[in-house]
């Protein structure tokens, strides 16, 4: 997972300049703006393909937002789709620059990463043509240029949000699994609902000063936290080998993430990857993971 989510994560701005240029055709704008102060529910429609993302409303109001990421290609996963905001007076180019020095764990840029680019979260673009969509909700807070970007392909639709705060509703959640503040190297861990059901929604609000993700990967029986601890350490392999597994996009400090899931009942171990601020190092590496129970 850490190898995979380096390199898609580094995909999604080393190609991100060369997307903006391409956005013309990048997605399908409706145009379609929201003026009811109140609406129930808003779900735009990502559609992935290996060369571009499709998008079916491409301007809308700040508010709770439902996002359904569908492969259309045939393949079992097509990305990981994000939803990204740049503060002001920090361009494309900017991040194009700082990412993959963030990534090879330079602090300097870490800190303008995590300082200027707001992670709303993400969910893979699974399945083939036949297969279910995933689901994501976020609450798109302000309004302003947003960008949906497919980490592993570089793949980029821009998104306008103006406007007046719009009231929608979002799903409730049957089960938490949240980044917090820790006593251990990386200064964050996860804290997990007892009786998180095996499908649903779930629920992931980063409580900590840091970006994160949430990888959850399915252990062996009987597997300890402190058996994650060792394996980083030269130790065993505490997963399973055919073992269930999902995992988001990026989520920034103070932004809650709804996603869909569907699993196998048993341990899980959740680990983020996302280098440190301080030295640069994956949060997991540092102590940032846990072993919960799902079912």
């Amino acid at each position: 997972m850490q190898k995979r989510y380096r390199a898609a994560a580094t995909a999604l701005l080393l190609t991100a300049t060369a997307g903006m240029a391409a956005t013309g055709g990048a997605a399908e704008a409706s145009g379609t703006h929201h003026d009811r102060a109140g609406a129930k529910t808003l779900t735009i429609t990502i559609k992935s393909k290996a060369h571009s993302l499709k998008v079916s409303d491409t301007t809308f109001r700040p508010g709770n937002t439902i996002f359904r990421v569908k492969n259309i290609d045939g393949k079992d996963s097509n990305g990981l789709v994000q939803l990204i905001r740049l503060r002001k007076g920090y361009t494309l180019q900017d991040a194009f620059t700082d990412v993959p020095q963030a990534l090879k764990g330079i602090p300097a840029a870490v800190k303008r990463v995590d300082g200027n680019i707001i992670f709303y979260g993400g969910m893979n673009a699974k399945g083939g043509r036949n297969k279910p969509a995933q689901k994501w909700a976020v609450n798109v807070n302000k309004p302003g240029a947003y960008y949906l970007v497919n980490l592993d392909s570089g793949n980029l639709a821009p998104l306008t949000v103006k406007g007046t705060k719009q009231h929608r509703a979002l799903p409730s959640r049957d089960g938490f699994i949240n980044p917090v503040p820790s006593h251990n190297a990386s200064g964050n861990t996860f804290e997990a609902g007892k009786h998180n059901a095996v499908s649903g929604w779930m629920s992931s609000k980063n409580k900590t000063a840091e970006p994160h993700f949430v990888d959850i990967e399915q252990v062996k029986k009987g597997t300890k936290n402190r058996d994650i601890t060792k394996m980083f350490q030269g130790g065993p392999n505490v997963f399973l080998k055919h073992g269930a597994a999902t995992d988001t996009g990026v989520i920034s400090p103070g932004h809650r993430f709804l996603w869909s899931y569907d699993l196998k009942q048993g341990r899980y171990g959740v680990l983020c990857f996302w280098p440190s601020i301080d030295d640069g190092m994956p949060h997991a590496m540092m102590g940032m993971h846990i072993v919960t129970h799902l079912g």
